[in-house]
């Protein structure tokens, strides 16, 4: 991912150029192909490239077309070929290599704000009118790429590096309390415009800010439609289409040199594997493809590493195998969380690092088997529902009906029966609990019982087929995963791209027929047919078969007390001897739950955070 920061002064005086130098030189480790620096009355921005194709990049930015209006950011486009062809017609012809950064600008200058919308795929970047002394900052619908924004009285920065930003001057260090309940609650914040400093800003996914004369503005441009259920003549035409879109979100996203691929044994994963070498051997690519596993044993019957080992072998793929049975919880967390942003809750960090570590060696992309579960683990109760409205009968038994005889039972309805059950009996969930080690002046000033009460409620959706995947695409899950996945917090310059969450591929799943397509993954699997060993492609969803923290407590090997000594900040959010008692007794979900004070203790500590701004 390459990287990018800029300045824009109020007064229209060019920025301090020190300043931007200390920019670049924070970004280095983003984009280690190039560097570039550009300033102008009223504008300054530098940028540091990380060359991965496989569409032409340009070497230096920000670039134009005419002097006027430059572009500055981290993109990479899908569906090149037809937003050329929408081009085209209005201009000159458009040379095939013509790079990501080119078409967008010429979206632009064609189309304006309304081709924003137009355009998909991982997306990051800025457009300023040096005329008009405007700024368009824009980023994709999924938050594939980051984007951090702050303003003082003189200036307003952005970047897609929020370390970049502490650089700034008049941007204090503040924590924004909003942010630590929502991690505390449930380890992420909903809240898409909120980073975990009160004075910097995250621009939400599917959202643009202009800023202009002193003043920001941001909407949202682009969001999931709704469309109508689609309805083909023949069951292998969904398969057919399917295949076909899964091919292009690949192809797109495969450079020509050598690539990476997180796989564990699990469908989704080798299914992109599975993709990505068809493509590379038709292509006669140069660079060859490695798969990257973690295995658990002996620590428990871990099947990941032999399942991902037997794929590997019938696509005649390396495979690298990291050894996950002997990292402790929160082994190394001291290195790693200098390169982590914000707090962050994996105690098992350091594997996540070391396998970006692997991967760095070999490749600077690497593929990803995020995506799959959202559509295609689906619910049969809403198509149900939506087929009776209609009064569609015959296609309720003829459906139904065809699932039961095939399997045996009816299809998952996913409708929300058995949680109301538990709620009508009295029972609860540990992981909805609220916790008992708040803070209480914390939890009364910023009302957590009610943010809690929030969380807790289901999303709402109206999508007719696929509530529940649509509500967990338009929430801001994907955007914190991406974002944990960055350079800006692996520290290395590895960008990570998830084919199963193309946009064109999820449009047509959310207008897919659930029953049968989406139910366990049928669609996928068929589609897998002869691709994939039958061991793997028939292979039922398997959770994780062992608490890793669990095992590590019961072999007398590591245990979460005595708690170590809190940081300065924390007391105000925590009541740490609580928590010391809670934790004495906490197991299972209780326990995961409980150490999330652990976690924001340790990144207070390694950050060296202090609440009146200062960093020590």
């Amino acid at each position: 991912m390459s990287g990018f920061a800029g300045v824009v002064c109020m007064d229209g005086s060019s920025p301090d150029p020190r300043l931007l130098e200390r920019m670049a030189a924070h970004l280095a480790f983003r984009g280690p192909d190039a560097t570039h620096i550009w300033s102008r009355a009223g504008a300054g921005f530098c940028f540091t490239l990380l060359r991965t194709g496989p569409a032409p990049q340009s070497s230096e930015q920000p670039c134009t077309l005419d002097g006027r209006v430059w572009l500055l950011g981290d993109v990479r486009l899908d569906g090149r070929e037809d937003l050329r062809g929408q081009l085209e017609p209005s201009g000159e012809p458009i040379a095939a290599e013509v790079t990501d950064e080119e078409l967008i600008l010429r979206a632009w200058r064609l189309w304006g704000k309304d081709g924003l919308a137009k355009l998909s795929g991982d997306l990051s970047f800025v457009l300023w009118d040096g005329i008009e002394r405007r700024l368009w900052c824009v980023r994709d619908l999924l938050g594939a790429r980051p984007f951090f924004y702050a303003q003082s009285a003189e200036s307003f920065y952005f970047s897609n590096t929020l370390e970049v930003l502490r650089q700034a001057p008049g941007v204090s260090s503040n924590l924004d309390p909003q942010f630590i309940g929502d991690f505390l609650l449930q380890e992420w914040c909903e809240d898409g415009a909120r980073t975990v400093y009160r004075d910097i800003h995250r621009l939400p996914p599917g959202h643009t800010l202009v800023y202009s004369d002193g003043e920001l503005c941001v909407r949202c441009y682009t969001d999931f439609p709704i469309e109508e259920l689609l309805l083909l003549k023949r069951p292998e035409e969904y398969v057919e289409q399917f295949q076909e879109l899964l091919e292009k979100a690949v192809r797109d996203r495969l450079p020509r040199g050598p690539c990476g691929i997180f796989m564990s044994g699990g469908l989704d994963s080798t299914s992109v594997a599975a993709v990505a070498c068809k493509i590379a051997r038709k292509n006669g690519a140069s660079g060859p493809l490695r798969a990257y596993t973690i295995d658990c044993r002996p620590m428990f019957n871990d099947q990941e590493g032999i399942l991902a080992s037997l794929v590997a072998e019938n696509l005649g793929m390396d495979i690298e195998i990291l050894s996950g049975a002997y990292c402790l919880p929160y082994e190394g967390w001291e290195d790693s969380l200098r390169r982590t942003p914000e707090p962050c809750h994996d105690p098992f960090l350091l594997l996540s690092q070391k396998q970006y570590r692997q991967v760095q060696g070999h490749a600077k992309v690497v593929l990803s088997g995020y995506g799959g579960d959202d559509i295609l683990t689906g619910q049969a109760w809403p198509y149900l529902t939506y087929l009776f409205r209609q009064r569609n009968f015959a296609t309720i038994v003829q459906v139904y009906g065809r699932y039961i005889l095939k399997h045996g039972r009816i299809p998952p309805l996913r409708g929300g029966f058995r949680t109301r059950l538990r709620r009508w009996m009295g029972r609860t969930n540990p992981l909805t609990e609220f916790p008992p080690w708040l803070e209480p002046h914390f939890v009364e000033q910023h009302n957590l019982r009610g943010r809690w009460q929030e969380l807790q409620n289901s999303p709402k959706s109206c999508h007719p087929l696929h509530p529940i995947a649509l509500a967990g695409l338009s929430s801001k899950f994907w955007s914190n995963v991406f974002e944990s996945e960055d350079a800006g917090w692996t520290g290395l310059p590895v960008e990570l791209r998830a084919p199963l969450l193309d946009q064109r591929l999820l449009r047509f799943l959310l207008r897919v027929p659930p029953v049968p397509w989406c139910m366990e993954m049928t669609l996928l699997r068929e589609a897998m047919r002869g691709l994939l060993p039958e061991e793997v492609r028939a292979r039922p969803k398997t959770p994780l078969l062992c608490d890793s923290i669990k095992h590590f407590i019961d072999s007398r090997k590591w245990r979460p007390l005595p708690l170590p000594q809190p940081a300065a900040e924390l007391g105000q959010f925590v009541d740490w001897e609580r928590l010391g008692t809670t934790l004495a007794k906490a197991s299972g979900s209780t326990l995961w739950v409980s150490l999330r004070p652990v976690s924001l203790c340790s990144w207070l500590k390694v950050k060296g955070v202090v609440n009146e701004g200062q960093i020590r």
